[in-house]
């Protein structure tokens, strides 16, 4: 036997990947929770030479201190710093870190879109969740939209949108990407111009760029009655300004994951959350996900080496 793998929650990686993993000679243990606490965390991981990210439980700088024979870390999905908040003191132990972007790009950009499009037309309010019975609302046809963060599910958000119809599509990235702007006909803008400019702003930034990227100075710069769509981490928003914004009706916005009590209060015309974080969860992605997940442990265990490795 090569060591042992342990493998969180029961999403992703499935029995044909534990034989596959089997097969190479490791053995599986399996704590079947999607949000297992630091303690458990910490008896589980020990004496484990992989360890397969599949909740949203937090990697901390503990865990990864308690793993003694821990050699590599895969995330199932992207946005691995969320997770893996010990990830400095894993690469000082010469653990690998890898991840599996692009698995769920086109389930998170669709839920996107879904929800963007509930919002747009007030499908909550008008529906039995409300209490509308008619109300004239817009199309995207005659709506400006701008994406923060063209990576992969950012793109996807524009090849969607652009199919739909949305009257214009901006977007701002870290980096600018020319070869999309020409292929999807979608203009660059500063961060500010965006805001100002964009009747429906959505999120799609990973951890790496920060709490609060969108605060009360960015807030205030969006128009009036103008929507903000967050499909990516929960912070990237600052908290009490987008309260404050909704509270006074100037702004609307929808999450993929919960705030508070205080955001409940809100009619479903201003403010819209997931009951946890479901964008990404689709059958096809989760396969996919498991899929690369499997390939870049078992690359990492051999060598230290994979393609998606991140640090």
């Amino acid at each position: 036997m090569k060591g042992e793998i342990l493998i969180t929650d029961s999403l992703f990686i499935f029995p044909e990947h534990e034989t596959v993993l089997r097969d190479a000679g490791y053995d599986i243990t399996r704590l079947d929770k999607p949000d297992a606490s630091e303690a458990e965390l910490i008896q589980a991981i020990e004496g484990k030479v992989g360890y397969i990210l599949g909740g949203i439980e937090k990697a901390t700088d503990k865990v990864i201190d308690a793993g003694k024979d821990l050699k590599a870390i895969v995330f199932t999905g992207s946005d691995w710093q969320q997770f893996i908040t010990g990830h400095e003191l894993a690469t000082k132990k010469g653990i690998s870190i890898a991840n599996t972007p692009g698995a769920n790009t086109s389930a998170v950009a669709e839920y996107t879109v879904a929800i963007m499009l509930a919002m747009v037309r007030n499908i909550f309010e008008l529906g039995r969740t409300g209490n509308k019975k008619f109300e004239t609302t817009h199309s995207l046809n005659e709506l400006t939209i701008g994406i923060v963060g063209l990576g992969r599910i950012g793109t996807r958000v524009a090849e969607i949108l652009k199919h739909l119809g949305a009257k214009k599509v901006l977007y701002w990235s870290r980096n600018r990407k020319t070869e999309v702007e020409k292929q999807l006909g979608i203009p660059y803008q500063d961060l500010p111009d965006l805001l100002s400019a964009s009747d429906v702003v959505t999120i799609h930034i990973s951890k790496e760029a920060g709490n609060d990227f969108i605060g009360e100075k960015e807030l205030r710069k969006m128009k009036d009655s103008a929507l903000l769509i967050n499909c990516g981490f929960t912070g990237a928003v600052n908290r009490d300004a987008l309260l404050k914004e909704l509270q006074n009706n100037r702004l609307r916005a929808a999450q993929d994951d919960p705030f508070d009590d205080a955001f409940d209060q809100l009619p479903l015309s201003a403010w819209f959350n997931s009951n946890a974080h479901t964008a990404f969860n689709t059958f096809e992605a989760n396969k996919t996900a498991s899929d690369m997940a499997t390939r870049s442990l078992l690359n990492l265990l051999a060598s230290g080496e994979d393609e998606y490795r991140v640090n």
